[in-house]
């Protein structure tokens, strides 16, 4: 039996004899049981599917509401992370794993004997694995205890209470930032044409020259092994590496930047000899939450991240 059942049982049996009994809870009643809902709440979901692990969380927080004392306010972080198996990465962001985030207001209201969650308005965190739209929503409640089980017309969820405290509602735990200089990172694997594993990384250092300007420079390295362990017959051995270095600037147009490749230092190896010489590149930008993403000329996409987030 929930809280606000037994609460009615119990108004029921204080009344005086031949009092009927109304069906509904009186507003202290009812105030006193959304008061219980006051606090942090917790869900977990854990799937794996097609050679993806996946990772749902949402951490709620609900406080009273100083202006209508029968209502709750909220927030609720919503967490999910998709990690591959596989060493192909993820298209939208050239790495194995990827997350998206968003943190959703909520109200909580008594209609009747019903507890209904809506949602009002959310922030999500910019990343080109994300489209940022959400669809908002609304669910009935039901409190049962340290449990507070949502229904919506496709499925159920189940938050367990963390604690009771009225804290502050949460605030988006990422900044937008909009500065591209400093440290960027690049890495990815595939398979070339001879079924090889080729590993790509590149480390980026950008600075500002000016408020339109930037100056750049990374270093680029290849490795490629066979995937067998055999001997590669260019290598004399089961990989062989190279690292190239570029330098660049930088030019602001709108909100975009433009990059032009003003030399590159190559690098040498036996497996190389064929194509001793780098061509240079120019390709436009653009900072997307911690990712750079760069269009090169040919439609070559490729996505820098901030060290930190590895």
């Amino acid at each position: 039996m929930n809280r606000a059942a037994l609460l009615a049982l119990l108004v029921a049996a204080c009344q005086p004899p031949g009092t009927s009994t109304s069906t509904s809870l009186p507003a202290s009643v009812q105030q006193y049981s959304v008061l219980e809902l006051v606090g942090g709440w917790r869900s977990l979901f854990h799937t794996e599917e097609q050679g993806t692990t996946r990772v749902e969380e949402e951490n709620w927080r609900l406080a009273p509401d100083p202006q209508l004392p029968s209502r709750l306010v909220g927030r609720y972080l919503r967490s999910v992370e998709v990690r591959s198996s596989d060493i192909v990465p993820f298209t939208c962001n050239q790495r194995r794993s990827y997350r998206q985030r968003a943190l959703y207001d909520v109200l909580v209201d008594l209609e009747g004997s019903d507890l209904v969650v809506r949602e009002t308005a959310y922030d999500a965190e910019d990343s080109p694995c994300d489209h940022g739209f959400r669809r908002m929503t609304e669910y009935k409640a039901e409190d049962k205890g340290n449990r507070l089980v949502l229904h919506w017309s496709t499925g159920t969820q189940t938050l367990w209470q963390i604690d009771a405290t009225n804290d502050g509602l949460p605030e988006p735990p990422w900044a937008k930032p909009s500065d591209p200089t400093g440290a960027w990172r690049w890495q990815t694997t595939s398979y070339d044409d001879d079924g090889n594993v080729r590993v790509e990384a590149e480390w980026w250092e950008i600075s500002r020259r000016t408020d339109t300007q930037l100056d750049a420079t990374y270093r680029r390295r290849v490795t490629v092994r066979s995937a067998d362990g055999k001997n590669l017959a260019c290598a004399a051995a089961p990989s062989w590496s190279f690292d190239d270095a570029y330098l660049l600037r930088g030019q602001k147009e709108e909100e975009h930047w433009h990059f032009y490749e003003l030399a590159a230092q190559p690098g040498d190896h036996p497996c190389l000899r064929g194509t001793p010489k780098r061509t240079t590149d120019e390709a436009t930008a653009e900072q997307i939450g911690n990712y750079f993403v760069l269009e090169w000329r040919g439609k070559r996409r490729q996505i820098l991240y901030r060290p930190e987030d590895e």
